[in-house]
């Protein structure tokens, strides 16, 4: 058996995550702030995480993840999804799962679609992104089945371990500084998308308005879903050149994720 937890708030990683497992055998899905509200030991043999990047490195949701599953499988793979650069994501997962004497068998990268607002993907490099993800994601899928080993190609270096770091905080606390999750009462209908996306559960809907509280992991997905572009964190807002969503992901299978599941 085979389990994927990921992560996702625009669609991007859930794509990724269900194109591998259709690919496997015996594979089922599970979202990583799911897990995390009700931990249990993960019993199966393949073990795989899928997930953004943030700012060049995994998200701290991630991270917190990985130092908490409960798992001894036989092989561990991380994909992650990018708007252009990896960083150091992929190395910082090796070393996460080494302190706990486990070891990531495989790494690989996707490239899609840019949801940061602050650098959105042109659409015509969208367009090719998406045409091109499915052969990448075949690939990784094949590896996967075919138990590919890339564990020592995988160490991030010297500079990605610290100047990487150091710049990937810098722009993720600038990003958490331009200020709270809002919405523009005049703008918003009540539709309840943003509290269905949001992996963390962090948005409820009060009187027909969104609450936000103070679990927010910075997907961004609840900007991006809104249909009336009510929402924004501070000074960052989505507009129609920069909001991006998957085209085949939908509300519905991103809520999903955050739901709480007992040892299978």
């Amino acid at each position: 058996m085979a389990v994927i937890f990921y992560l996702s708030g625009t669609g991007n990683s859930m794509y990724a995550a269900k194109s591998i497992a259709q690919k496997l055998e015996q594979c089922r899905m599970e979202g990583i702030t799911g897990y995390l509200k009700v931990p249990y030991e993960v019993q199966d043999e393949v073990v795989g995480i899928v997930c953004p990047v943030y700012c060049m490195a995994l998200p701290p949701v991630v991270e917190a993840f990985l130092q908490q599953v409960k798992m001894v499988p036989q092989y561990i793979f991380l994909v992650v999804t990018m708007g252009a650069m990896s960083g150091q994501a992929l190395g910082q997962g090796k070393e996460l799962l080494k302190q706990r004497e486990l070891r990531l068998s495989y790494g690989a990268q996707v490239a899609l679609p840019d949801n940061s607002i602050v650098f959105p993907s042109p659409q015509a490099r969208q367009e090719k992104l998406l045409r091109n993800a499915p052969a990448e994601l075949g690939l990784i899928a094949r590896n996967i089945k075919n138990k590919y080993d890339n564990y020592q190609h995988l160490d991030r270096g010297f500079l990605w371990k610290y100047g990487g770091t150091a710049a990937g905080m810098w722009v993720l606390d600038k990003i958490k500084q331009f200020g709270k999750l809002s919405c523009a009462d005049d703008k918003c209908v009540g539709c309840g998308i943003c509290a269905e996306v949001c992996p963390a559960g962090n948005i409820t809907m009060a009187a027909g308005k969104p609450a936000f509280g103070s679990e927010c992991v910075h997907c961004f997905g609840c900007a991006h879903w809104c249909p009336q572009n009510a929402i924004s964190l501070g000074r960052l807002k989505p507009d129609q050149k920069t909001r991006y969503k998957h085209p085949e992901i939908t509300p519905a299978e991103l809520a999903v994720q955050k739901e709480r599941k007992d040892e299978i």
